[in-house]
């Protein structure tokens, strides 16, 4: 780039030179009234075509500028392609599947960050149009070029079971008023649905979460007592084993495993014995 600045400034010194010329004396450019005359108008004279030399110093000239505004455009768009692209904000919404409309609350929120709310509706329908007519709750995620990203989240429990019976709404008094019934078939099935989003990893676990919402919202589940009594979910031998791999991290004790190898010397530790 320093190279075709230098052309630039030595083709720009040469056709100054080959473009100067010498204005007429201050007669002739004299402005009084109407006294000017004809002839002192044209004392000035135009410049005379450059010659060869001018015209190949032209084009040189011409040619660095053009290399310096490339280089330039290069620099500038390089820059703004490691432009790093950071979230600014989570927006978490409630639309019914493959119905969104830019109608509130999804215009109104969408909106206050300057996104493209004709596309989120666009892009959330097609994500959901396996789920036409089920609530889908969904979290967007909102970057600083003003693009986002749709993170698709399970139906709530509770729209669930209410459409497992056929109820628009829960029971106004949990406990006493109820509202349907379901089966241990179609609970597992809503603990499958769920289990994505639910802070368990077997599905016994979540069976047991999802009959509490049910007793919330006014659901009977057949066969649950008899299910917990058999085929309940299973104790824990140890705290570890119940809540994660954490056990198997440990190393294993002297004599009942391979032996460890040597952080210090890479190799493996020979077992002692007393």
């Amino acid at each position: 780039m320093a190279v075709a600045l230098a052309a630039a400034v030595s083709a720009v010194a040469a056709l100054r030179g080959a473009l100067s010329f010498t204005l007429p004396s201050a007669a002739g450019l004299s402005l009084r009234g109407a006294e000017r005359s004809v002839a002192e108008r044209g004392a000035f004279k135009l410049p005379e075509a450059p010659s060869s030399t001018g015209a190949s110093s032209l084009a040189v000239g011409a040619l660095a500028m053009a290399a310096v505004a490339a280089a330039a455009r290069r620099q500038r768009s390089s820059g703004i392609a490691m432009r790093a692209v950071s979230e600014i904000a989570q927006i978490k919404l409630l639309c019914t599947g493959g119905k969104a409309t830019p109608a509130p609350p999804v215009g109104p929120a969408i909106g206050s960050y300057g996104l493209n709310i004709a596309m989120f509706v666009k892009e959330f329908n097609a994500l959901t149009s396996d789920k036409v007519g089920d609530v889908c709750p969904c979290i967007v995620h909102v970057f600083s070029d003003k693009s986002f990203s749709i993170e698709l989240k399970t139906p709530p429990t509770a729209a669930l079971l209410h459409k497992a019976v056929g109820a628009d709404k829960g029971a106004g008094k949990p406990g006493t008023e109820i509202i349907g019934k379901i089966d241990m078939a179609k609970l597992e099935e809503i603990s499958r649905i769920k289990l994505p989003d639910l802070n368990v990893e077997d599905i016994h676990r979540a069976m047991k979460i999802i009959h509490g919402t049910a007793v919330a919202s006014g659901v009977e589940v057949e066969g649950y007592d008899e299910w917990v009594k058999a085929k309940g979910p299973p104790k824990p031998k140890t705290i570890l084993s119940r809540w994660g791999p954490g056990i198997k991290k440990l190393p294993a004790p002297w004599g009942e495993g391979p032996p460890l190898e040597d952080a210090a010397g890479g190799g493996m530790m020979e077992e002692v014995k007393m």
